[in-house]
């Protein structure tokens, strides 16, 4: 919002320059305009200005144009934004800056409303467009990108959200939204990214949701993100990589499913590691999990990995293990 502000001011003074050319009722209606720091009553004396000089003086139209539109977008008045960033679109002489500024006021405020999808849908189209254009190779574009490129996208993914939930129009708002985050790397883009990689799996597109939850995931490591990954993986039949984010997952918080799960997997084929995460499994007292990792435990070191082995031994090995587990976990030995 100071952003903003501090360009309305630039937007006022940039419009200064039109003072000679007025009388001095509308220069001094310009100049109060000017000293007003509260935006609703600098927003009422543009509109009374407008009342009175709108169509009296074509030349300095566009100042007054621009300077409605923002105030009314900063007030979430989108219906008025509509009508006055329309009205300055109207002059050809319009700077870009001003011109993506104005496009993507009018992308939200029809997202916003619901007056008109495809405007609003054509609109963020045309911040994209001019966005991009502006775009100066071998020099950061962060400005652009992720308060114009990245802003439009978003809004792109809520109008497509709109629409049936098929195939192509979710992973349209999925490719524009993953597309978004890595321009600005922002919380809004994440929220967007995770909740369509959902869809995706839902539609059995896994691979894609995949994509996604690892982007999110590389930036920014997380036990779920982890752990939804892992589940993933399994479903593609890919254990290899099943594990490896389970074990990720574990890693940042322990969990006594997580281990169970790792446990599951690797039972057939690191029997001593499945054997290690089970009894932690246990030890970390989930209601659930817990029993059922004691019972794989049990079974797979009495049957499997010991068999054959007198009582006593098969006794002290498996509490070898158990302790092991807990100097892990860092459980006190009494």
């Amino acid at each position: 919002m100071k952003k903003i502000a501090i360009y309305f001011i630039l937007l006022i003074v940039g419009g200064a320059a039109m003072l000679p050319a007025m009388n001095k009722a509308q220069t001094d209606a310009w100049m109060a305009i000017l000293g007003e720091k509260n935006l609703q009553a600098r927003f009422d004396k543009l509109e009374e200005y407008y009342k009175i000089y709108g169509d009296k003086d074509e030349r300095n139209a566009i100042y007054m144009y621009l300077n409605l539109a923002d105030s009314a977008y900063q007030l979430q008045q989108f219906d008025k934004t509509i009508l006055y960033g329309e009205k300055a679109l109207l002059y050809k002489e319009i700077e870009a800056q001003n011109k993506l500024r104005i496009y993507l006021f009018l992308a939200n405020a029809y997202n916003l409303t619901k007056k008109d999808i495809d405007k609003a849908y054509s609109y963020a189209d045309l911040v994209i467009e001019l966005a991009k254009s502006l775009r100066l190779e071998n020099q950061s574009n962060v400005t652009i990108d992720t308060n114009y490129i990245a802003p439009a996208l978003r809004i792109q993914v809520q109008l497509l959200l709109s629409k049936p939930q098929d195939l192509i129009n979710t992973t349209a708002a999925f490719n524009k939204a993953l597309e978004s985050y890595n321009l600005d790397n922002s919380e809004k883009s994440s929220i967007f990214v995770l909740f369509l990689s959902e869809r995706m799996v839902k539609l059995n597109q896994v691979e894609g949701a995949i994509k996604g939850v690892e982007t999110i995931n590389q930036a920014k490591p997380n036990a779920d993100y982890a752990n939804r990954l892992a589940f993933w993986y399994e479903r593609l039949g890919n254990r290899a990589k099943a594990v490896e984010n389970l074990k990720s997952s574990y890693q940042m918080k322990k969990s006594s499913k997580v281990a169970y799960d790792l446990g599951v997997l690797l039972n057939k084929t690191d029997i001593d590691s499945a054997l290690n995460y089970l009894a932690e499994s246990n030890l970390l007292n989930d209601e659930k999990y817990s029993p059922k990792a004691l019972e794989l435990l049990q079974h797979l070191f009495f049957n499997v990995k010991s068999k054959g082995q007198l009582p006593a031994e098969q006794e002290k090995g498996f509490q070898e293990i158990l302790l092991a587990a807990k100097t892990r976990l860092g459980i006190t030995i009494p």
